[in-house]
């Protein structure tokens, strides 16, 4: 790593607790029934990614933990398969990454060499946060000087003097969201994918590395990338879109690069993505976009919330009932489509 990508900054946010959940598809709809409850109870969700994944769905979300005791208790009670968390967990959260698939890999890179395997990573257009064990941040951020240059701070030790008294700040943020109607931005629609769900072994951050750099050298972006967690642990399943014409050759450079893994397509699929005033706190917002496209049965393959944005993959011919149903639960003040797979 020669060459420094240059960034704004990154923020972590330490001593969150992780809720992970794998249902099966037959059972409940997942992400919808899990936001209703964080909802009801009145609970800011820190971060959130899942998706379809072989028979089931997955989930990874991250809440205060002076919430956890009482929510895992009622997660227990309404799911099957709560997933226990292990250790004190962290949310690491790097900007502006503005789809650029070579800030994931450059990431994706310092995993592999540091051997730090996340147990869960999402994308907006703007950030990209990993779930990574709180033990693992300090070599994770010393790690990062060396593909990227930050704006605010030259060096770990500039990061860890601007930090100071900062994490408590972030902890007290508190859920403003009182509107009848939440205010969003805009509405983004990225046209024309292909989802791929890949069954990724945790020690295999190297070729995912591979696969976004070959997205880089052919000029593309990476409009979606989040995960889902196993059942055992063991993988992590992660769902990321690319364009769907064959001339971009991105279905041959992911298997190329990952050519024993466990890979499945999905096409055509679409991207949306949106952020508002709330979204950061996200109390409520999220169970509300979900029920809403329940409603009008719109099957979202996957979802991810990073930072304050929220991004999903729907199937193409699904878009303009979506629009109508995120409309009617939003203040949307504009729609944009775009095919532009173009760096």
């Amino acid at each position: 790593m020669t060459t420094q990508t240059r960034l704004s900054a990154f923020k972590i946010l330490n001593a969150v607790s992780r809720i992970s959940l794998v249902e099966s598809h037959e059972q409940r709809k997942l992400p919808t029934e899990f936001c209703a409850l964080m909802a009801r109870e009145k609970i800011n969700i820190l971060f959130l990614s899942c998706g379809s994944q072989d028979n089931n769905r997955g989930l990874d979300a991250a809440i205060d933990p002076r919430d956890a005791p009482r929510i895992m208790a009622l997660v227990r009670e309404n799911f099957a398969t709560a997933i226990p968390s292990t250790g004190k967990i962290a949310i690491l959260s790097l900007f502006p990454h503005r789809s650029d698939p070579s800030v994931t890999g450059s990431l994706f890179q310092v995993l592999d060499m540091t051997g730090i395997e996340p147990d869960a990573v999402a994308t907006s257009n703007s950030a990209i946060s990993l779930v990574v064990q709180e033990t693992a941040m300090d070599t994770l951020t010393s790690a990062l000087f060396e593909p990227f240059r930050f704006s605010a701070y030259r060096t770990p030790a500039d990061w860890k003097l601007a930090q100071k008294g900062k994490d408590q700040l972030y902890k007290e943020v508190v859920a403003s969201y009182q509107e009848k109607k939440p205010k969003v931005y805009s509405l983004s629609w990225q046209e024309n994918q292909q989802l791929f769900r890949i069954k990724l072994e945790k020690c295999s951050m190297r070729s995912m590395a591979s696969a976004f750099a070959g997205f880089s050298r052919k000029g593309l972006i990476l409009s979606f990338l989040t995960s889902s967690p196993s059942r055992t642990r063991e993988n992590l399943y992660v769902h990321l879109c690319a364009p769907e014409a064959e001339q971009h050759g991105a279905p041959d450079l992911i298997r190329k690069s990952l050519p024993e893994t466990a890979i499945t397509g999905i096409s055509p699929v679409s991207v949306f993505s949106m952020n508002g005033p709330h979204f950061g706190d996200r109390y409520g917002i999220v169970g509300e976009l979900l029920e809403a496209l329940d409603h009008v049965q719109i099957d979202v393959l996957a979802l991810g919330c990073a930072i304050a944005s929220i991004s999903g993959v729907v199937p193409s011919d699904q878009v303009e009932r979506a629009t109508r149903a995120i409309q009617g639960c939003f203040e949307v003040p504009a729609v944009i489509r775009s095919e532009n797979n173009a760096g």
